[in-house]
């Protein structure tokens, strides 16, 4: 008879929620809709920024934003900034923000080009609360860097109480744990970052990436979980390509936020966010810190000012923004299966729990040790069987 040790079917019964996730796509952003779906924010950058924000109308008036078919292989959204003006008052560039907030879902980012890797530039494409004082809802940076970076980091700011406590199951490495942003010990507003496994022939940011054709960044955000993806452009997983997005095919994600955070207590009612900063608290407060920036003038505002001609790569091309939300009918199915997986879990805990007292190694070799071992624990009647929740048949 083939018998299963009640360790290998706790750990079966754990993952039987996970292979029933199937998603809907519940928004598009594209080519067709883009601009119309999105907020432009027109006011003073909230990160000190050497930056003015343009509306929709200068904005498209003045080429910072188009929709371009004719540059790459399909149409796409283009977003850059002022790459002609010495404008003491700050470059001209765009921050939208979505006209929807989102509570969970599975957001995917299409992206052919993106703007950083430029001494000066501080682009992102993040979700953000559309209520409260920030960071009260929260904050995901899901894309995210500096000057002359060359790779990702994915961030949270939330207020105390959410860290990150499990430094496994990511192929990225731990900056900084605590996603309070006032956290002592690490800088003001740093928030729990990770960053992108530096990996020299395939950067995560900048024009190496560029030249790669760009790719795509996916964020799961449920109860449980927040979690970033990244594949190449050669590397997109199919089901992506095709609409089904399955992410118990992607392997390990680059960052998960799980364990040490109340995800639903710390993020709610977010927002999407493309913006093109310049200078301000992260690249202007860097800017010592790159030798090769650095060199290049005094301070981060008098490069970008002086120099508008090395912005024209400052730009995003954006094929896409597609939102997925988990089924309904899944929901409540994995509810349910949740419910009898810790059931089963509970059941079989008190059982390995009993024989383990009796000095056995395992619920099997209990059974084998003979009746009068079991009779002792009041199981004598008990027989194994093939079914985890049923795995012993006592009277």
């Amino acid at each position: 008879m083939h018998k299963t040790s009640a360790l290998t079917l706790l750990a079966s019964t754990s993952l039987i929620p996970s292979t029933l996730a199937a998603y809907t796509l519940v928004e598009s952003y594209d080519p067709t809709n883009f601009f119309s779906k999105f907020h432009f924010w027109d006011k003073k950058d909230p990160t000190n920024g050497f930056v003015q924000y343009k509306p929709l109308r200068s904005a498209a008036e003045s080429g910072l934003i188009a929709i371009d078919t004719k540059s790459g292989t399909v149409p796409a959204i283009y977003i850059g900034v002022d790459h002609s003006t010495k404008d003491p008052a700050g470059r001209a560039s765009v921050r939208i923000s979505s006209k929807k907030s989102y509570n969970h879902g599975l957001f995917i980012f299409d992206i052919e080009h993106s703007p950083g890797g430029i001494c000066g530039t501080w682009p992102a494409f993040w979700m953000l609360s559309d209520g409260g004082k920030w960071p009260e809802g929260g904050e995901i940076d899901i894309f995210e860097g500096a000057n002359d970076d060359r790779h990702n980091k994915m961030t949270l700011h939330t207020t105390p109480g959410c860290t990150i406590q499990k430094m496994s199951g990511f192929s990225g490495k731990v900056d900084t744990p605590n996603c309070d942003v006032n956290a002592q010990g690490q800088g003001k507003n740093t928030g729990c970052g990770i960053k992108h496994p530096v990996v020299k022939t395939q950067e995560t940011f900048g024009q190496g990436m560029n030249k790669g054709g760009g790719g795509v960044w996916v964020t799961s955000w449920t109860s449980s979980q927040i979690s970033v993806y990244h594949f190449h452009r050669a590397q997109v997983p199919t089901d992506i390509n095709n609409g089904k997005p399955d992410p118990s095919k992607w392997g390990m994600p680059v960052a998960k936020f799980a364990e040490g955070c109340a995800i639903d207590k710390y993020f709610k009612n977010l927002n999407i966010i493309f913006n093109i900063a310049f200078c301000g608290d992260w690249a202007g407060g860097a800017w010592t810190q790159s030798k090769g920036c650095s060199a290049k003038a005094p301070t981060c505002q008098q490069y970008v000012q002086n120099n508008p001609q090395v912005f024209k790569d400052a730009y995003w091309m954006i094929r896409s923004v597609k939102v997925y939300q988990e089924d309904a009918g899944n929901q409540k199915q994995m509810q349910k299966m949740k419910m009898v997986g810790r059931g089963i879990q509970n059941w079989l805990s008190k059982r390995w729990q009993d024989f383990t007292e009796v000095g056995t190694e395992n619920v099997d070799q209990a059974w084998e040790q003979g009746p009068e071992t079991l009779e002792k624990r009041g199981f004598g009647d008990c027989k194994p069987s093939f079914l985890p929740f049923d795995y012993w048949n006592c009277r």
